[in-house]
């Protein structure tokens, strides 16, 4: 086994979780932490490591907070469109509509300026509004 290269069910699991939870922001105690409930045992060391080749490979984006990476996987079609993230449960909605687009035709046309649809336009979601 090369020294890039884990353990190839590790791999498999983790990515199948990142794959499953892309529509928020985890971090890597909290994807342990979702292992250990399922008795699956890949260490914490183990999973930084995956979560930053990932990041260099541009599988996953991440955002910090209080001094803490949270990574969210990003699929092939998450860079065709823009995201809203809720600011108290961390969700992630993906925007793939015709108004969103028309929008951001506007802005590079009308202000001379492109939006970075890896940033997330932040606000609340409906379940944390009620």
């Amino acid at each position: 086994m090369t020294k890039s290269v884990y353990k190839t069910e590790q791999r498999k699991d983790l990515t199948k979780y990142l794959e499953k939870n892309s529509d928020r922001f985890l971090s890597a105690v909290e994807i342990q932490n979702e292992f250990n409930k399922k008795k699956i045992n890949i260490g914490l060391t183990t999973i930084y490591r995956f979560l930053n080749t990932m990041e260099n490979e541009g599988k996953v984006r991440y955002e910090l907070k209080n001094h803490t990476k949270y990574y969210q996987y990003i699929s092939e079609k998450c860079n065709s469109h823009y995201h809203l993230q809720c600011k108290k449960c961390g969700k992630l909605i993906h925007l793939e509509c015709d108004e969103v687009k028309s929008l951001k035709k506007h802005i590079i046309e009308e202000h001379n300026f492109e939006i970075d649809s890896s940033s997330p336009i932040i606000g609340i979601c409906e379940k944390c509004n009620k």
